[in-house]
């Protein structure tokens, strides 16, 4: 951003701060969510149409596993522009990473759904009779997002390795990071002159190829586990629509856990402060433009077009009943709302307020992913429920457990990244 950066961060002190704690009574409600969802989840199964079970299991399956690859990719992101603002905010976008190991387990538990989500595991696809066969699309899927998860996983490492190498050589507090996984992490610790340049050189090479591979596996996946579930419809901005959205939800939700946390960590409030959340407002306002116009890119030449291939899918969901109106609703969550709140300077930087428009977004990204895959398995009605209600708190629950499991293992701020103390010199 082109404004002076000025960051409110003591190192001293943030070398012996302990890390951030989530309230154990939110701790205990998410716990909660996640053990109701699961007993609504079976209950449903036995009692409801599978079909819409599944299709709300999938639902916030692709909500949360797109939110969760969205807030890491930011932090390569910070790493590719070097963004002298970020360093306050960038260990909630790395805290991501903890619930992709649950992101990956239950995208292979749809495997047990499959023949009610796609048509492809019923019958062979017309002209992609091999390529779509159930078996060989989770297998690569397999492969393709344990590879970009693996990289999500060891970027993170690498800069959380050089923040444990650094306490544990410089905190008076040191015994405080002599844990299993600390050691794990400041294995071979050479000393933070010789490691911590050479790990930002790493992370900086790195980025960039992490940025194409998460690009690629999610336009696949769009493609083919989105767009895939109606053998007609297509488009070739899908990838591109899909991965957007999910740095956007990134952007977000980055801002929501940035003022929760400062509300209850005074260590911390003291050095968030309005440039971040300023800096935040105007990623999520650009990202929202840019979720448009992908959204236009792909609505337009379909439409105009008026091919009926192409134009069914759109006519299901903008001009029949009972989808329409929830169509244009979630248009309006996604863009038209939050591109005119966002436009205000002073809203961006109000804590309130920017949190109302981050919900705002992500009530309306969710709704995105519902309305692309529920109409596929539900066209004549909107099946909403308490099962998506139910199955929304569950997967929220485990991905502020997950969170909030990270936060408190590894230090709130990024200790010894050179962007901390103002440089980019690496």
């Amino acid at each position: 951003m082109s404004h002076d950066i000025v960051l409110n961060i003591d190192i001293d002190e943030a070398l012996e701060s302990e890390p951030l704690n989530t309230d154990s009574s939110l701790r205990k409600l998410m716990w909660f969510c996640v053990a109701v969802a699961v007993v609504v989840f079976f209950i449903a199964l036995a009692t409801d149409d599978p079909r819409h079970v599944w299709g709300a299991f999938y639902t916030n399956l692709v909500f949360f596993m797109g939110l969760a690859a969205g807030g890491v990719m930011t932090t390569a992101i910070f790493q590719i522009v070097r963004a002298k603002w970020s360093p306050p905010i960038r260990r909630f976008a790395e805290a991501n990473v903890a619930f992709l190991p649950w992101a990956f387990l239950l995208f292979l538990a749809s495997y047990a759904g499959k023949e009610y989500l796609f048509s492809w595991a019923q019958k062979p696809m017309p002209g992609r009779e091999w390529w779509m066969q159930p078996c060989f699309v989770y297998a690569r899927f397999f492969v393709l997002f344990g590879l970009l998860y693996y990289l999500f996983y060891r970027f993170v490492w690498t800069s959380l390795r050089g923040d444990i190498g650094m306490l544990r050589e410089q905190s008076k507090n040191a015994s405080r990071w002599k844990g299993l996984i600390y050691k794990s992490l400041a294995k071979d610790w050479k000393g933070a002159d010789v490691e911590v340049p050479a790990l930002q050189r790493r992370m900086s090479y790195c980025a960039p190829v992490l940025v194409v591979i998460y690009a690629v596996v999610y336009t696949l996946f769009s493609t083919e586990m989105l767009a895939g579930m109606n053998e007609v419809w297509f488009s070739n901005m899908i990838g591109g629509f899909e991965f957007l959205g999910n740095i956007y939800m990134g952007w977000a939700v980055t801002g929501l856990f940035a003022i929760y946390y400062a509300s209850r960590n005074s260590a911390y409030e003291k050095i968030l402060d309005k440039q971040q959340l300023w800096d935040l407002g105007k990623l999520c306002f650009g990202f929202c433009m840019l979720w448009g116009y992908t959204f236009f890119s792909q609505f337009l030449p379909q439409w105009y077009g008026n091919m009926p291939e192409e134009t069914q899918w759109l006519i299901l969901r903008t001009r029949e009943y009972p989808w329409r109106e929830f169509g244009w609703f979630t248009f309006a969550m996604c863009f038209v709302i939050p591109f005119i709140l966002l436009v205000s300077e002073d809203l961006k930087k109000n804590p309130v307020t920017f949190s109302l428009v981050a919900f705002i977004i992500c009530i309306g990204l969710w709704c995105e992913k519902y309305i692309i895959i529920m109409p596929e398995l539900s066209g004549a009605s909107i099946p909403f429920s308490y099962v998506e209600v139910a199955l929304f708190f569950g997967f929220l629950g485990a991905y502020i457990l997950s969170i909030s499991a990270f936060l408190r293992t590894f230090p709130y701020v990024p200790l010894s990244h050179p962007l901390t103390r103002g440089s980019t010199d690496w």
